[in-house]
């Protein structure tokens, strides 16, 4: 996605029965709601067209069904390879797997495991993808490794939570980024590039995300994660 561009809201929620005319994608963290993911996505495909015709992941992009209802993409994060469950998967049928990825290698193994769930589940054959979610300054320094790991990957994308980890300010007095997430976010744009796949900006931690909204569409990101609904209203130019 080039820019000035449309940036698509991701929407990061714990489950529970979404709104699925509030954004782009939904995010279940599966760290912090492993029991309602199943729901929050049983949830979501009860509106309208099946998601499972979005056709693995749809370029990202969301879709409207035969009926004309919204149909919301399904991303479900996981913190590592270990952490996948494949009777939860089977529940859910997710559009693709977001992963807290310290290496190329972990989206290897990761494509390999869903593809046999695939294969055990009778599934289209690489139609679960795999986002790399950059979390660590291990991350940040291994996206080179993201290009060509998997091709189920269809995007790259980055969490301002790094900032902890770094012990340092997410954002500038002026809302910016800081200078250390704005290298580690830089990193995930270029390493997207290199794979040819979707780059993903980080939720927004202040107050007013439009500076940071605005310089998205202009760095070619094709999404940005949201905390909530007003977030990823503005995201999408609705607010």
């Amino acid at each position: 996605m080039g820019p000035g561009s449309d940036v698509r809201a991701y929407l990061i929620t714990s489950g529970g029965e979404p709104d699925p005319t509030c954004a782009d994608a939904w995010v279940v963290d599966a760290r912090s709601a492993p029991s309602s993911s199943r729901a929050g996505g049983e949830a979501i495909r009860g509106q309208g067209a099946d998601i499972a015709a979005l056709n693995g992941f749809a370029s990202l992009a969301m879709t409207r069904g035969i009926s004309g209802k919204r149909t919301v993409p399904l991303l479900i994060r996981i913190e590592g390879i270990d952490a996948i469950d494949r009777d939860e998967l089977a529940e859910v049928r997710p559009d693709a797997i977001m992963l807290s990825s310290a290496h190329g290698r972990d989206i290897a193994h990761l494509g390999a495991q869903l593809a046999v769930h695939e294969a055990e589940h009778g599934l289209p054959d690489g139609g679960i993808g795999i986002i790399a979610l950059v979390v660590s300054a291990a991350g940040v320094l291994a996206t080179a490794s993201f290009a060509g790991a998997s091709p189920r990957l269809r995007g790259i994308g980055w969490d301002a939570a790094l900032a902890s980890e770094l012990g340092a300010e997410p954002l500038t007095d002026e809302g910016d980024w800081s200078p250390v997430l704005a290298q580690a976010r830089a990193m995930a744009r270029l390493a997207a590039s290199a794979a040819g796949v979707a780059a993903i900006e980080a939720a927004y931690p202040g107050k007013d995300p439009r500076k940071v909204i605005g310089a998205a569409r202009r760095d070619g990101f094709a999404a940005m994660f949201a905390r909530d609904a007003r977030q990823a209203q503005a995201i999408r130019g609705e607010s």
